[in-house]
């Protein structure tokens, strides 16, 4: 744990200059994701998941504070949802709140990627400058596993519904390494066309870890480096996942059954 921290604390000090956040929308919860990456794991049948993460970008300094939790109806059917809250001075207020269903249809074969659809929306529960009236849309997530790593793309597109927005569309790139039992180094790359203008002039890269120190704690460290329109923008997140069931009592039960 006190590695993560001293992590932490190097990255916040040679954070240089910084700038806003776009609207952030649903965001996947750990281990079921790279960052706001999506893979097509689901938690088995029963399990809830709550997320709390805090993205922080400096000079000027803003945060971007995302509730999550999920709800795995069945092994392949995951329902979801995020309050992201925004926090900059004149611009403070909670974003919409999304919701989301992720549906495994493929499994992963020898040579084939497992494939999952993803339909999400928004409320239209933000405030007007940092909110988009409610969104629709959705698309697509692939993860296959290429030696020691697992790797996730992701194709989605929403439509928010202000008059003055275009359509959204988000094309991401995610993979994880097992570097020991309870430790995952992550990266991830991201693109965006976002719904202010019609090109892609979003782009993001970030790394960090997964730490898992207890059977139902799941602890995120990540840095990322993003351009849009030129500007430079150093951002860090860290975040909490808490699962329920653990996985390990899940595990004992149906041992404890079959040995009946």
């Amino acid at each position: 744990m006190v590695l993560q921290y001293v992590f932490f604390l190097t990255i916040f000090s040679c954070a240089a200059v910084a700038y806003g956040f776009d609207v952030k929308g649903l965001q996947p919860l750990q281990p079921n994701g790279v960052f706001s990456t999506f893979s097509t794991s689901t938690n088995q049948a029963g399990v809830f998941s709550t997320q709390f993460e805090l993205e922080q970008s400096v000079d000027p300094t803003f945060y971007q504070i995302n509730s999550s939790l999920s709800f795995a109806a069945t092994d392949e059917i995951e329902a979801s949802a995020t309050i992201p809250y925004h926090l900059k001075t004149g611009e403070s207020g909670f974003e919409d709140a999304a919701i989301g269903i992720k549906y495994r249809f493929i499994e992963e074969g020898q040579y084939s990627p497992s494939v999952a659809a993803l339909l999400a929306g928004a409320l239209p529960t933000g405030r007007d400058v940092v909110g988009t009236n409610g969104s629709i849309g959705g698309g697509l997530i692939a993860s296959k596993k290429i030696g020691p790593f697992k790797t996730h793309a992701n194709a989605l597109v929403y439509h928010p519904f202000k008059h003055d927005l275009g359509t959204e569309v988000d094309l991401m790139l995610g993979a994880e390494l097992q570097a020991a039992n309870n430790l995952s180094v992550l990266t991830e790359v991201q693109t965006k066309k976002s719904d202010d203008v019609n090109r892609f002039d979003y782009w993001d890269w970030k790394i960090g870890y997964r730490f898992r120190p207890l059977d139902f704690l799941y602890t995120t460290l990540s840095a990322g480096y993003g351009f849009k329109t030129r500007s430079p923008d150093l951002h860090i997140f860290l975040s909490f996942t808490i699962i329920y069931p653990p996985a390990g009592k899940i595990l004992k039960y149906i041992y404890e059954e079959e040995k009946e």
